[in-house]
């Protein structure tokens, strides 16, 4: 591999992003941004499932925590309170948002945004190490805020998650 070689590929990227997509995702092609974070959310849930049955744990704990974020995001965008160009650009602004808008407690979205700091980061970027108790803890928790949120939605029919299982 190359320079030369890495840069084509660059190019080939970009110009996949910038052509209309053809093949999209099963149970993506909606047209309302509630829905979409809604079902990406039930996609990395399943995704992560997969992961963790191979032992992908640091991979696990990552789609969890996105898993949680578009849960988040998509009931911001369900009620209305929010548009898809005025979603919170941080993680941490996720959890805040939720509480702002009344998703969890100030103190639930405190703890969200501690383990995130704490755990995501650290097991991510540093020197934390991802386990199997970890994952699992880590997607209990995504699938229990992903099924309290879509309980409360009055689009939980659109959930994707029954499907994929």
């Amino acid at each position: 591999m190359s320079s030369t070689q890495i840069e084509q590929l660059i190019n080939e990227v970009q110009a996949a992003f910038d052509r209309r997509p053809t093949e999209i995702e099963s149970g993506l092609d909606v047209e309302d941004a509630a829905l979409l974070q809604l079902r990406k959310a039930c996609r990395l849930l399943a995704g992560a499932e997969a992961l963790r049955e191979a032992n992908y744990y640091t991979l696990v704990i990552e789609a969890s925590f996105v898993a949680i974020e578009r849960s988040v995001e998509f009931r911001l965008l369900e009620r209305g309170t929010m548009q898809p160009d005025d979603l919170p650009g941080t993680h941490p602004g996720v959890y805040r948002e939720a509480a702002t808008r009344g998703i969890f407690s100030e103190t639930m979205a405190e703890d969200l945004a501690d383990l995130w700091r704490d755990h995501r980061a650290k097991t991510y970027y540093q020197d934390g190490l991802a386990s199997a108790d970890r994952a699992e803890a880590m997607y209990a928790l995504a699938s229990e805020i992903h099924a309290y949120i879509n309980g409360r939605s009055r689009q939980s029919h659109e959930c994707l998650c029954d499907e994929i299982d």
